[in-house]
């Protein structure tokens, strides 16, 4: 799967001023069906300059970015944020020129989440393995790491479920006749 990310560095955390008719913050994170799809705000702290995720898109959304230059893509998220808050003028804000990520345009892009293969990364083995704890001293044994980012298949509940699994049984010894003869851990 691939993504594509929208940064923009603004002189201060302008989704913070109030809106006198409502009394609410003028912007928000937002989560939409436009073209933005998720608008993250980035606060580094009154009055000091940070970034803003204008758009956080995935998939097919993300591919549709690929030919566009930054300043191209600004554009485009900044008119449709604008029909969900008309009255914030971020181009106001922005102070330094657009940053974009787009995995697909990344050397060796493999692709999230599935794409993360045994064995590919560095320490990955003992992070993925961590349950299988009979070599271990014994003061490492009984801490167990579950959930998604912590799998072979990041990102996705499926690696949640494996490594909560593995935590299982890497908790005791296997019940008898669920492991078949020759068959590593876990079973």
């Amino acid at each position: 799967m691939g993504s594509a990310k929208l940064f923009c560095l603004v002189d201060r955390p302008f989704w913070k001023d109030v809106d006198p008719q409502t009394g609410r913050h003028r912007m928000s994170m937002t989560l939409s069906d436009r073209m933005t799809r998720g608008t993250y705000l980035l606060d580094r702290g009154e009055g000091r300059p940070g970034p803003i995720c204008l758009s956080y898109t995935w998939a097919d959304d993300s591919l549709k970015w690929l030919p566009l230059y930054g300043e191209e893509r600004t554009e485009v998220m900044l008119a449709s944020l604008r029909e969900i808050y008309p009255d914030v003028d971020r181009w106001l804000h922005i102070i330094a020129s657009p940053v974009t990520v787009s995995w697909e345009a990344e050397r060796d892009f493999m692709g999230a989440f599935e794409a993360n293969l045994p064995g590919r990364h560095r320490y990955q083995r003992r992070l993925s393995t961590h349950f299988v704890q009979e070599d271990l001293p014994e003061r490492f044994h009984g801490l167990f790491r579950a959930g998604d980012d912590v799998s072979w298949t990041t990102g996705w509940a499926d690696g949640a479920v494996q490594t909560a699994l593995n935590a299982v049984w890497g908790g005791g010894p296997p019940p008898r006749g669920c492991q078949l003869p020759g068959q590593p851990r876990p079973g």
